[in-house]
């Protein structure tokens, strides 16, 4: 298949968190499966800086598109790319189906266009941006009113990672019929031979510390409040715990950072900022437990990182990675906010035994063999061949529509 893969932001954007990584996993899966992959994305790379124009690496081609502005990019998530309609009408008719990541992007929009125009069908993978949570929730209704529902009812399939994620779909009048729940995958190659203990905490001075981390964006939906609370009861017990605090900042560091000197936690914090591969290997061999406390968190590849490095986890019962430790007994889920609980389950973890032990055991083997790169790029796969079929089956079957027409039914 010739597939065309739409994202607002692509590998190595790390600091827009993971869905770079995870767009960048899927292509490279799908690559290696034979089919002809092409990026379409934009230069968005931080708050400074942009990536370059073009690339080609990975056995695909990725176009970066200049963002009119990278302040807008980085700072209000409003990616205005030069060139994407002379790029989509330079390649009318190459592209047997076209995989959409994000909802609420310009891209979107002249993609759902050059779909109606060329007959080309397309899925959509929201990585949770459906919920209309903590900033912009005018614009975003606004968008939903005069475009996105019709985005939505224009796919042929949205795929959710999580049925945390599915319920999200549902509760925007997408039909149970047109969901397919696929999780993301976890590169195993990267877990192949890991570093040696001690490296990360050496560095910064933390020999014999219990580490408690949390990797990921600092923003206001990530528990970060919770985890601090919980911490300084832990902290009020024993006096051997750092929580380290791994992530770029999106607007809420300075809200930590305050909260931090007012439970009187400056000595049992610390605050890295971004960490990518290989590095991030070291933080989490070293963690004694990572803990992911957020709400609305419809997957997480975090905590399936920390158990393939052997590590445990604390998950947020509501979260769509939750789920998936619950149901696969590879951790512990407490309820979001919960401050007590966490700190229970933080102590509990830290304590060790065989429980803790056969927990994470359970969790590495469960992500080894049903979050492989590879049986997820088979899964998103077999929805592109039903959606490709079933264009075919309809275009046959119905009478031909002029390109008005088709603009008018949209």
């Amino acid at each position: 298949m010739r597939i065309l893969q739409v994202a607002p932001y692509f590998a190595p954007a790390y600091s827009y968190g993971g869905p770079p990584e995870t767009v960048h996993r899927l292509c490279e899966a799908l690559a290696d499966r034979g089919h002809e992959i092409t990026v379409l994305t934009t230069d968005a790379f931080s708050s400074t800086k942009r990536q370059p124009t073009q690339r080609k690496a990975d056995g695909f081609d990725t176009y970066y598109l200049k963002n009119l502005s990278n302040f807008l990019a980085w700072n209000h998530q409003l990616f205005l790319p030069f060139g994407i309609s002379t790029f989509l009408r330079d390649r009318v008719g190459k592209f047997d189906i076209i995989h959409m990541h994000s909802f609420r992007t310009l891209q979107n929009v002249v993609i759902r266009r050059y779909s109606i125009s060329t007959g080309t069908p397309y899925v959509l993978s929201a990585h949770g941006s459906l919920p209309i949570i903590v900033r912009k929730r005018l614009a975003k209704n606004v968008f939903d009113a005069v475009i996105g529902h019709s985005v939505l009812r224009g796919a042929s399939w949205v795929i959710a990672v999580s049925n945390a994620e599915k319920r999200q779909y549902e509760a925007m009048h997408v039909p149970s019929s047109k969901i397919a729940v696929i999780p993301n995958g976890i590169d195993s190659k990267q877990f192949a031979k890991l570093p040696s203990r001690g490296l990360f905490s050496r560095d910064y001075g933390l020999d014999g510390k219990l580490l408690v981390t949390y990797i990921g964006r600092l923003n206001s939906r990530k528990g970060l409040d919770t985890l601090l609370r919980s911490v300084r009861l832990i902290c009020d017990r024993r006096d051997d715990v750092t929580l380290v605090l791994v992530g770029p900042d999106d607007g809420y560091r300075g809200h930590v950072e305050r909260l931090i000197k007012r439970l009187s936690l400056r000595k049992n914090v610390l605050l890295t900022g971004l960490i990518t591969l290989p590095r991030k290997l070291e933080v989490l061999v070293d963690s004694d437990v990572v803990v992911y406390p957020g709400s609305f968190e419809i997957f997480g590849l975090v905590p399936f990182e920390a158990l393939s490095c052997g590590t445990p986890v604390i998950v947020a019962d509501d979260s769509g990675c939750g789920e998936i430790i619950r149901e696969a007994e590879a951790g512990i889920t407490v309820p979001v906010g919960d401050v007590r609980s966490l700190s229970e389950a933080i102590g509990a973890t830290l304590d060790g035994g065989i429980e803790v032990q056969g927990r994470t055991r359970r969790g590495r083997d469960f992500v080894q063999k049903s979050l492989t790169w590879g049986r997820i790029a088979m899964e998103v796969e077999e929805v592109y061949e039903r959606t490709i079929a079933d264009r075919r089956f309809h275009s046959t079957a119905q009478p031909p529509q002029t390109m008005s027409n088709r603009h008018h039914s949209a």
